[in-house]
């Protein structure tokens, strides 16, 4: 019989990309799914899914019975505070932990957290997601669980990094960071394949795994630039000031009309940050696993398709 595996953030865009190869590679795949919008291309590639949030004992209960492995990618990326960030990122893990325990065997947990964890103080975002990995750990010492620290991830339909890439596909360069910045980067297709490496290997549990495309000691801002199709013809430095001015005028605005910020002054923080390289050496050495696809041929893959 097929391993299942539970999945959460299926819908987005690293969940969603999950959820399709775990399928190409014969898992079955039931996945928790808060909302209506991604339920039918999910099962059209025949994921399984279960109607709930991430504070729904019942659903929560439904989608982990007889899976032998669990993946939590679900998790808040907006928010004015703390509370905000809470109830995804770090209460939810509680709720999945005490799940877990009621299943023989107990199920592999995977926790998809990000490099943000690596220093908690720059914002509630990445205190919280430093918190989720500590709620793991401390809470689950006797379960087989791993985590995974990705830096910025992209690909095909993600998001965030996508209208820098569209601004470089016109010869524009936008830098958020000063030119001694350094910085991680991964293809969607590689994380999901360390990922889904790890689950079919059952590799060794109780590590934090930090993964990246491979680029000795990351990459710089230049290094960016060049890695595109197209020559940069106008570099636009982003200055500071200017981004907490804006991330200020949007945390009020926010507050006005009832949504939740993505561009706070905590975020400016992390944009800012001189230091987002992986240390990639125990996940290369424990897992056997090699980056396939380097930032330039990533670029290109963007740059020739509609998603760019």
């Amino acid at each position: 019989m097929s391993q299942i595996v539970a999945l959460t953030g299926a819908s987005g865009f690293i969940g969603g990309v999950l959820a399709t190869r775990l399928r190409e590679k014969g898992f079955r795949v039931r996945a928790l799914l808060r909302s209506h919008t991604h339920q039918q291309c999910l099962e059209d590639i025949g994921v399984e899914v279960i109607k709930g949030n991430l504070d729904d004992g019942q659903a929560i209960n439904r989608m982990l019975q007889g899976c032998q492995t669990f993946i939590h990618c679900a998790g808040a990326i907006r928010g004015r505070n703390k509370q905000d960030f809470f109830p995804a990122n770090i209460s939810s893990i509680s709720h999945f932990i005490k799940t877990c325990r009621t299943i023989r065997p107990h199920p592999k947990i995977i926790l998809i957290s990000s490099l943000a964890a690596r220093e908690p103080s720059l914002s509630h975002y990445a205190w919280s997601k430093r918190e989720g990995e500590l709620t793991l750990s401390r809470e689950a010492p006797d379960l087989p669980w791993v985590i995974f620290r990705p830096p910025a991830v992209y690909g095909p339909n993600d998001q965030s990094l996508r209208p820098l890439f569209k601004l470089m596909k016109l010869g524009i360069g936008v830098q958020l960071g000063s030119d001694n910045s350094r910085f991680s980067l991964i293809h969607v297709e590689d994380f999901v394949r360390a990922v889904i490496d790890w689950v079919k290997t059952e590799g060794p549990t109780g590590y934090i795994y930090e993964i990246d495309d491979g680029f000795p000691g990351g990459h710089s801002w230049a290094e960016v630039f060049q890695s595109g199709e197209r020559p940069i013809r106008l570099r636009l430095r982003l200055p500071p000031t200017a981004l907490y001015v804006a991330a200020t005028l949007n945390e009020k605005v926010s507050r006005l009309l009832g949504y939740l910020p993505l561009l706070t002054k905590g975020k400016v923080a992390e944009l800012l940050h001189p230091n987002w390289v992986c240390d990639t050496r125990e996940t290369v050495k424990i897992l056997n696993w090699q980056p396939r696809i380097s930032l330039k041929s990533g670029l290109r893959q963007l740059e020739t398709s509609d998603n760019v």
